[in-house]
């Protein structure tokens, strides 16, 4: 079974720990707590990230601009695979746009 880590914060220099202590996925990686291009490279084909989806762009949309960050942080984070797209944290959406970030990762994910 898959060891998942809540990683709430900054963890860029805790990659490499999460990576000997065995864990398979970190939950959620902050986008404004950390650099994503360097968590995704550090960790590309021995860590899945969960997360990544910008909490303030959720909450306060529009819904294009829920779309642009879910297509961003898919192509960011996933473009070779090891990704679950999803909130940075877990908040009580709007609903509206909550249903543009489902419609965005399906169409993009």
């Amino acid at each position: 079974m898959p060891l998942s880590h809540r990683s709430c914060g900054h963890i860029e220099p805790l990659l490499e720990t999460f990576i000997a202590l065995g864990i398979d996925i970190l939950d959620p990686i902050q986008a404004t707590a950390n650099n994503l291009d360097r968590v995704r490279h550090v960790t590309q084909g021995r860590l899945a990230l969960q997360g990544g989806v910008s909490s303030s762009i959720l909450m306060n949309g529009p819904a294009e601009a829920i779309r642009d960050e879910v297509k961003r942080r898919i192509r960011q984070l996933g473009a070779h695979g090891g990704y679950f797209c999803a909130p940075d944290q877990g908040l009580p959406w709007p609903e509206a746009h909550y249903a543009a970030y489902r419609a965005a990762v399906e169409e993009f994910g």
